[in-house]
């Protein structure tokens, strides 16, 4: 299993010269953010929390020709840059925010962290949605104000520009919805206490559903699943999942309960299987690879079962827990002798 020291490799690589500095944007430097007393807790992704780990690496963003690596260090000083950016556009605390993202990319990670260090929840929106729909969508959901990353845009009909900010030097816009009071059927019931996020169900057994999650149904399943896979700062978590598809913040929150490092890949699965696996398990044995890997048994197909036998459970290879969606494997491979259901 896992030792519980972090990984030597990955001290190494988080040396000064191998984190990416965050942009400062704003009248504010990280340091004048100070999110108060009051408005401090226990939860696994709060920012007192997790400065701790402080030069542990917290995101390693692979690609050609080398990983980008954002420490928690790193990390807590752009969440606070964010939070203030939320503040000065008068994003109330506690309000929602909906997601238009491309991918994951450390930027998209530090935006859901200054969200819920905003005291708010996070709404991961279909990049296809358009416009009009996710307008009805977001007013539906209760929610206001919409981030978006990258190149995606929003059209002004629904969407209003309120400003935009770099993050690691991607562009990151802040939108406010354009709702008449006839429009849609704004959400009326009362959200849960401690939100968390709000995700949209598939539709396949009729019309989606809008479901919202409190943080309390998430941390007790993080902290027993971290006990039962035994997880610690030397691991390395694949940051595969769609952010649309809830079992996304298992990836998320086991590493911020953890310490542990979240590695994103550019490459999306089902474009090129051969590239994700040489991402997830490099040949060159001076970079790391994952050791805990989530999917659909669909996916994992997709790495052939030549490469699935001599590079993903080979006793060589770096992979220490398999989590399927609803089966969490908790032992070594090839050898496995228990499984976790749930």
């Amino acid at each position: 299993m896992a030792s519980d020291g972090m990984n030597p490799q990955l001290a190494a690589d988080s040396s000064p010269g191998h984190g990416h500095t965050p942009q400062n944007v704003g009248t504010k430097t990280p340091a004048d953010v100070d999110l108060g007393e009051s408005e401090r807790s226990d939860k696994l992704y709060d920012i007192d929390r997790i400065r701790a780990f402080e030069d542990v690496p917290f995101l390693i963003s692979r690609m050609e020709p080398k990983d980008t690596i954002v420490t928690y260090g790193d990390a807590v000083e752009q969440i606070q840059v964010l939070v203030d950016f939320l503040r000065t556009n008068e994003v109330p605390a506690g309000a929602g925010i909906a997601l238009r993202i491309t991918e994951h990319t450390p930027a998209t990670s530090l935006m859901i962290l200054a969200i819920l260090n905003n005291k708010g929840h996070f709404f991961p929106t279909d990049k296809m949605t358009l416009s009009q729909d996710l307008c009805v969508q977001m007013s539906t959901a209760g929610v206001d104000y919409l981030l978006v990353n990258k190149h995606l845009t929003v059209a002004p009909l629904y969407f209003t520009l309120l400003d935009s900010i770099l993050v690691f030097e991607e562009d990151c816009r802040l939108y406010t919805v354009k709702v008449k009071s006839t429009d849609h059927a704004v959400q009326t019931k009362p959200l849960p206490a401690n939100m968390c996020y709000t995700i949209s169900t598939t539709g396949t057994t009729g019309k989606p559903k809008l479901i919202h999650v409190p943080y309390e149904c998430i941390a007790p399943n993080i902290v027993g699943l971290s006990q039962k896979l035994n997880v610690s700062m030397a691991d390395i978590i694949y940051l595969g999942t769609p952010i649309t598809f809830d079992p996304f913040v298992v990836e998320f929150f086991l590493a911020l309960q953890n310490g542990a490092t979240l590695l994103t890949s550019r490459h999306s699965m089902r474009d090129s299987p051969s590239k994700v696996l040489s991402a997830l398990f490099p040949d060159n044995l001076a970079t790391p690879g994952i050791t805990i890997l989530q999917m659909t048994p669909s996916l994992f197909r997709q790495f052939g079962a030549s490469s699935i036998r001599e590079r993903v459970l080979s006793r060589s290879s770096s992979l220490r827990c398999f989590l399927i969606y609803c089966s969490l494997v908790a032992n070594h491979f090839p050898a496995m002798s228990s499984s976790l259901l749930g």
